[in-house]
């Protein structure tokens, strides 16, 4: 069965925007919009030539119901042409709701079969996750149900025939039914190829941080540590759970926290990045013997693009570190200012004249 779909989903494959393909999730998604539309289509236009033969010539209503898979075949068309996937689905919603309001107006107005095509509409419009789309699409649904009420209570709706009306409401219902499970079909494909992808990334990235030499820790408004990438537990020789919460700040030597504590503070409440050094205290003293307990620690901190709440809410903003151990050598080099003091001319000439 996967050898028999492969050159339809190769092709639909072909059909994606450029600018689509450089996203895996984006390509799914525009994967997902053109397949339904684009094979339902052709095969309700397949359809139409053995309707004719057992049917005979087509009424108004008929012609709508198989003419309308142009439609679809269009708004597929152009999110591959463009790759503009909400104005692909703003064009969708209007074109179904559209068809929907012609051909209620031919079948009985309100009590219509072609009513059910309205409740798929926002369905549809909900597989683009834009409010603004499903906004437009519920609206434009509501509207036809509004322009029918007033089309039913001034008469102006055209007496509907008997005639291959049961056929017509069965193929209208069926046609609906069907769109619905492509459409469910879709979002499901969507669902589960975003989980994939998701699980692929939060690999990569557990992988990335297993082979980092540095700690990356991410921190809440108040400064806990809420998350310590793997590399925490060589580094402190602790477990990583003894430093969620006040764990590492505990840890911190007395004299650093307020450094500590303010590279946080001021990377969460003014947005801008911060880095400070500190001693913090390593539990492998079995380990380095007569060495001191603690260690320094360079830290740079910045905060996540992504904040709880509202964005004038900067205090719960939270901060992403990166900590590394600094070594010996690195402790006993001269500060800038020690360095600037050396080669500064009057303190030369000083010692010179000394």
């Amino acid at each position: 069965m996967g050898a028999f779909f492969a050159p339809i989903r190769d092709y639909v494959d072909t059909l994606v925007h450029p600018s689509a393909q450089q996203d895996m999730l984006t390509a799914v998604q525009h994967r997902a919009f053109i397949a339904p539309r684009l094979i339902g289509g052709v095969v309700a236009l397949a359809a139409f030539p053995f309707y004719l033969i057992a049917r005979g010539a087509p009424s108004g209503a008929e012609c709508v119901v198989f003419g309308w898979p142009a439609v679809p075949i269009f708004s597929a068309c152009f999110l591959s042409r463009t790759g503009d996937y909400e104005s692909a689905h703003v064009i969708s919603a209007l074109a179904l709701t559209a068809f929907t309001l012609i051909a209620a107006v031919s079948t009985g107005g309100s009590g219509s079969y072609a009513v059910l095509w309205l409740i798929v509409a926002p369905l549809e419009a909900a597989l683009s996750a834009s409010r603004r789309v499903i906004a437009m699409a519920s609206m434009a649904a509501l509207g036809v149900v509004v322009v029918l009420v007033m089309l039913g209570a001034l008469h102006l709706l055209p007496a509907r025939g008997s005639e291959g009306a049961s056929a017509l409401s069965a193929l209208g219902i069926a046609s609906a039914v069907l769109y619905a499970a492509a459409l469910a079909l879709a979002a499901g494909d969507s669902t589960r190829s975003s989980a994939l992808l998701l699980q692929a990334q939060e690999e990569r990235y557990r992988l990335l941080a297993d082979a980092m030499t540095e700690v990356i820790t991410r921190h809440g408004p108040d400064g806990d540590v809420l998350f310590a990438s793997p590399g925490a537990e060589a580094l402190f020789g602790v477990p990583i759970p003894a430093l969620h919460g006040r764990g590492l700040l505990q840890r911190v030597h007395v004299a650093d926290r307020p450094a500590y504590l303010m590279a946080l503070g001021d990377a969460a409440a003014l947005a801008k990045g911060r880095s400070a050094e500190f001693r913090v205290r390593r539990d492998d003293g079995g380990e380095r013997g007569h060495a001191a307990p603690f260690v320094r620690i360079e830290m740079q901190c910045r905060p996540l693009d992504q904040t709880i709440g509202t964005p004038s809410q900067t205090c719960s903003r939270q901060v992403v570190a990166v900590l590394r151990q600094l070594r010996p050598r690195e402790q006993n080099e001269p500060s800038f200012e020690q360095a600037r003091s050396n080669f500064d001319p009057a303190t030369m000439s000083l010692r010179k004249s000394a």
